[in-house]
């Protein structure tokens, strides 16, 4: 958090930070896993399950990642000194 931020900001930030995790959790843990066992699937079939199954997991996880690719490039960037 940059230094000026007013107390609201930081409270916002805390919120929608608490909010995405929240709804990350509910999606990994209201999910029926199941039992494998010994079933061999093949490519399409698992595709089809991926985006139909478990596709709030795999739209939390895009976003999760996404987020973790804007906050690397803020990371690299260079201050400029003028």
């Amino acid at each position: 958090m940059k230094r000026g931020d007013s107390t609201q900001a930081i409270v916002a930030k805390v919120l929608v930070v608490g909010l995405l995790l929240e709804l990350m959790l509910y999606s990994v843990f209201a999910i029926e896993w199941g039992d494998i066992g010994d079933t061999v699937l093949k490519t399409a079939e698992i595709g089809t399950a991926v985006f139909t199954d478990y596709g709030v997991a795999v739209l939390m996880l895009g976003l999760m990642l996404f987020a973790v690719i804007i906050g690397g490039v803020f990371i690299a960037q260079e201050e400029d000194d003028e």
